[in-house]
């Protein structure tokens, strides 16, 4: 499928003003206007974040209610009960809270739901272990859910329990009107600025409006203090691995949050961390993304979310130990899981010389639920097309979609309503239950409204920053962009492309599965070393063609040693075309 490029505009005027007063190249000046920062105040202020600029939790809507109540509740050492969501927001939210009730003095547990057999947010067989107890508890906190749990916080306020809301979805039109606090930056009459926070982030702001009410002033104990600087390192997992825009809060939060990770007293983090090959480095994004949010992220896949959140919250370094190999083992498990079942599908019938010219519904018995997300998402990659896989396991089976930029799920699944026993979504990512019995209708349907959207959909788009040649290229700009992290939703990699250049020597596919496309390139008078994930295939196009365009990131090519630097493309064309 042909994909457009679209280059940033430039504005050489403010570019020269941040190159005077910010100090900074002419290449980091063009991308920081590009991001929005042209006045020199802001650029730097986006430079240099400080958590002194992270807005006051009391600015949430319902919040100051609801750390009086908890701060209320850690005096009285009242049980309180931190009810998490399954995926790694969730389950960072929960450990925030977890830990910082029982450091705080109070006494806390937590109830995370099985994904395989629960499901999201509340359930009767949850509700009823929380109500049914050797203790119940004086308050519940949701983490990552609760805004739509109308009938399930019905229950616990009917029961006399607190329940104390932390969430970031959009609302429904229906809000649970018995919630003790409904605390979600997305409501509508919510005065916060912050409305991009993930789960975890607003449970971080809980906390830290709980201890500014235990002790009556902004300014807290140092015990306290140094806590919620260590908690934004789980501020930054959530932040990441739930794709939220890294930008504003957001970004100084996990700009500070990877910096903690390099130095957290936990003893679960530490040694994720250590199994992870983290061990003494800095953390960035990308590490979180592809190393410590897998093997959180397989425990909920799993159905054993309890484990990650046991090794967050332990303070047993041998006990730690232990659940970290539990959940790296979990993460092969999971790994093992998805390539079985993605080998499974491409070999299916309907996808060999499929056309693109619809969206993939495809359904079977004993899939994995757990995986079926993650081999959504490999073939909206692959086809370019929005892609639903169901697990039709029991009576209800579940589905999960992902779609590719410009065809809306959301959109796609309100039309699917009828098909369906429950479903809904975002732009780009989707979930429903449809029973064995409606799956036909339901995929004859995904297929012709995906397909109408398909035809509407503007053609797939790369963004590219600025159009630069290789002499403007080296490792101090690899250093100097290195200031524009934590990359991420929002805060893109940034991105040049580069016009007529030469393909030099023989190109060549490497890797273990030799999909790694790997070859040099020459533009004037300086060659650069390229590599292209996942681009093996597209070996014969580049020994046909004589000089090509390329659009790439920059990076440091570890490989070859301290200094050097590879172009690790995005795409690459006909010169001219």
């Amino acid at each position: 499928m042909q994909v457009t490029w679209h280059l940033g505009e430039r504005n050489p005027e403010a570019e020269e003003r941040l190159v005077r007063e910010v100090l900074v190249s002419p290449l980091l000046a063009a991308l920081l206007q590009q991001r929005g920062f042209s006045d020199p105040t802001a650029a730097r202020a986006f430079l240099q974040p400080r958590l002194a600029t992270v807005e006051d939790p009391a600015c949430l809507k319902d919040l100051p209610k609801g750390a009086a109540r908890l701060a209320a509740a850690i005096r009285s050492k009242e049980l309180v009960v931190v009810y998490g969501d399954y995926d790694v927001d969730g389950m960072s939210g929960t450990v925030i809270l977890l830990n910082f009730i029982r450091q705080a003095g109070g006494r806390a547990e937590c109830y995370i739901p099985n994904r395989l057999k629960e499901g999201y947010s509340f359930n009767d067989g949850a509700l009823d272990t929380i109500l049914n107890g050797a203790e119940r508890p004086g308050v519940v906190i949701t983490v990552d859910h609760g805004t739509s749990a109308v009938a399930g916080i019905a229950r616990l306020a009917d029961a006399g329990v607190d329940v104390i809301v932390t969430d970031h979805h959009h609302p429904p039109a229906e809000l649970p009107q018995r919630a003790y606090a409904l605390i979600n930056p997305r409501q509508t009459d919510c005065p916060s600025k912050a409305k991009d926070l993930c789960g975890a982030g607003v449970a971080f702001k809980l906390a830290w409006g709980t201890a500014v009410a235990l002790h009556g002033t902004a300014k807290v104990s140092d015990e306290l203090r140094a806590f919620l600087v260590e908690a934004t390192a789980m501020v930054a997992i959530a932040s990441i691995t739930d794709v939220v825009p890294l930008t504003g809060e957001n970004r100084v939060l996990c700009r500070h949050g990877l910096g903690a990770l390099g130095k957290v007293t936990m003893p679960g983090l530490d040694a994720l961390m250590r199994l992870s090959k983290l061990e003494g480095k800095p953390v960035q994004a990308v590490h979180v993304g592809f190393r410590l949010g897998p093997r959180l992220n397989a425990a909920g896949r799993l159905g054993i979310a309890e484990k990650a959140v046991e090794l967050l919250s332990t303070r047993d370094q041998h006990r730690a130990a232990e659940l970290a190999a539990e959940l790296d083992a979990a993460n092969e498990k999971r790994r093992a899981l998805e390539r079985e079942m993605l080998a499974e599908v491409l070999a299916l019938r309907e996808l060999q010389d499929f056309p693109g010219d619809r969206g993939i519904c495809i359904g079977a018995k004993n899939w994995h639920p757990g995986v079926i997300g993650i081999v959504a998402a490999r073939l909206a990659e692959r086809h370019q097309v929005p892609a639903m896989v169901v697990a039709l396991n029991g009576a209800d089976g579940r589905g999960s979609a992902r779609s590719r930029t410009g065809v809306n799920l959301a959109q796609l699944m309100q039309e699917l309503l009828p098909f369906v026993v429950s479903g809904g979504g975002h732009a780009g990512a989707a979930g429903c239950t449809v029973t064995e019995e409606q799956f036909p209708a339901f995929k004859s349907a995904f297929e012709e409204v995906s397909a109408r959207l398909l035809r509407e959909a503007p053609a797939p788009v790369q963004s590219a920053d600025v159009l630069t040649s290789f002499s403007a290229l080296g490792p101090r700009l690899v250093e100097e962009l290195e200031q524009l992290a934590p990359h991420g939703a929002g805060n893109p990699i940034a991105r040049f492309v580069t016009q007529r250049c030469k393909v030099i020597g023989a190109p060549r596919r490497v890797g273990r599965d030799r999909s790694t496309l790997q070859f040099q390139v020459r533009e004037g008078e300086v060659a650069q070393r390229c590599v292209g994930f996942g681009m093996g295939d597209r070996l014969p196009e580049l020994i046909d063609l004589p000089e090509i365009d390329l659009l790439y990131e920059l990076s440091f090519d570890d490989y070859r040693g301290a200094g050097n630097i590879q172009l690790q493309i995005v795409d690459f064309r006909r010169s001219g075309a």
